[in-house]
């Protein structure tokens, strides 16, 4: 019950919505471009024996939906009040007062509304983490965001533009820092890596470029991974393993990278991190690969 709670909950923090028929009748409902994410979404749910069908929404957009009134779980009934209120005459979405962000939780919000911020023509810049919070008033926000913190995950609001309309107000999304270990943090706790099942689904044509992009395009990839642990200050503890193996002092590394003796044993102290251009370096000296620090630093 409490994983096909925390599936509903991350579904309405991004995409999900809960459809009122004369506030006694509730379907939960759930749009994506892909039909495919969809059945892997409905499949799952199956198993907790709720009955869903997929139909199509728009030109190229599908939509899963499923009775809350008819399916097994009474307390599900609660949700349409919990998610929303009137204000002004019109229907707005809120936040559950005893709303938990679990890893299923934030799983779910960030396939939904979530996105990776690669800097172009950056090639050091670490990505970011962008969760869209558009609809959500400042009070709400605040609560996400200590909700994040509870985690160990520290992000920050900035306001947006919309998607659709440049010149009009998107509302507010939240940010990870990136100088904390947040972005890595964040992926340990939803996954290092996108699920088999939905990545090479397809989320639509974004960005100025159009260009189609996948939920695998939400994850990092090698070289997003080498920025993001470059962060990482745990990482002078095995490059300081990984040194000795090779029988070289810190000036003999540092020599081998380019890089001053200081460098080298301040990192191994935990006292600074490299920057993403000298990471590089180290990670082609000695032969560390970021596949090798992930799983060190899980």
């Amino acid at each position: 019950m409490q994983e096909l709670l925390d599936i509903i909950n991350g579904s309405l923090l991004g995409d999900g919505c809960i459809k009122s028929d004369k506030e006694k009748y509730f379907t939960f409902q759930y749009t994506a471009k892909d039909k495919n994410f969809l059945e892997n979404l409905k499949e799952k749910l199956g198993r907790f024996g709720i009955k869903c069908w997929i139909t199509v929404d728009n030109p190229g957009i599908f939509k899963l939906a499923f009775y809350i009134n008819t399916c097994p779980y009474k307390e599900f009934m609660n949700l349409r009040k919990e998610w929303y209120t009137k204000q002004n005459g019109k229907t707005q979405k809120i936040l559950p007062d005893e709303l938990e962000l679990t890893p299923t939780t934030l799983f779910y919000w960030y396939i939904g509304d979530g996105c990776l911020v690669r800097r172009k023509n950056d090639e050091n810049r670490v990505p970011t983490i962008c969760l869209a919070t558009n609809c959500f008033d400042e009070k709400d926000l605040q609560f996400l965001l200590q909700k994040l913190k509870e985690q160990n995950l520290n992000f920050y609001a900035n306001k947006c533009g919309s998607g659709f309309n440049e010149d009009k107000d998107g509302g507010y999304a939240l940010y990870s820092n990136v100088e904390d270990g947040t972005p890595l943090r964040f992926f340990q706790t939803i996954g290092l890596e996108c699920p088999r099942q939905i990545s090479n689904c397809s989320t639509g044509r974004k960005g100025i470029d159009h260009r189609e992009r996948f939920f695998c395009d939400k994850w990092p990839t090698e070289d997003d991974w080498i920025k993001i642990l470059s962060n990482e200050k745990r990482i002078g503890k095995f490059l300081r393993e990984k040194r000795f193996e090779m029988k070289l002092t810190q000036k003999q590394m540092g020599n081998k990278i380019g890089m001053r003796r200081e460098n080298i044993r301040d990192v191994e102290l935990k006292k600074r991190n490299f920057c993403v251009k000298n990471f590089r370096k180290v990670l082609s000296a000695t032969g560390i690969s970021t596949d090798y620090l992930l799983e060190k630093l899980n």
